[in-house]
């Protein structure tokens, strides 16, 4: 296995059929559309989407960005998103090689905290985080528009 951060040569396609397992009933965007918003993520700034592949297949990934920050010393913080490893490749150690290289990305740009969200019914997801480390803390609220 193999985890790298991606890069515009990268093809979204392939991208999205993962991340479809975590919002199966998405509609698919349509491919100028996914192109431009993944342009838009592999080029911006303190954005690194990882990706693990074993062999020829791409088996998982998490997206993070590093937020500048005016407190903690000025210190960036960084976000956590859209973790998803193929079913039948879980429970291999590839969700914890994921967030491994998020965790060395974050000490290496200088950040005082990484935080994410996840679903408040997913006790595996829970158990997982906390194993990495990461603590239960302020209660989350989300907006959707």
């Amino acid at each position: 296995m193999r985890i790298r951060v991606a890069g515009v040569e990268d093809d979204p396609e392939r991208l999205f059929d993962l991340l479809w397992m975590l919002a199966p009933d998405d509609d698919r965007p349509d491919p100028a559309r996914l192109s431009a918003a993944w342009n838009a993520a592999v080029t911006q700034a303190g954005r690194a989407v990882f990706l693990a592949e074993a062999g020829p297949d791409l088996v998982g990934t998490l997206d993070t960005i590093v937020v500048p920050n005016l407190t903690r010393g000025a210190r960036p913080f960084m976000l956590i998103e859209n973790v998803v490893v193929r079913t039948e490749y879980r429970r291999r150690g590839i969700a914890s090689a994921l967030l491994e290289a998020a965790l060395a990305r974050a000490a290496e740009q200088g950040c005082y905290k990484v935080q994410l969200l996840t679903n408040s019914k997913r006790a595996d997801a829970h158990l997982f985080y906390e194993k990495h480390g990461f603590a239960r803390s302020a209660r989350g609220y989300r907006h959707y528009l």
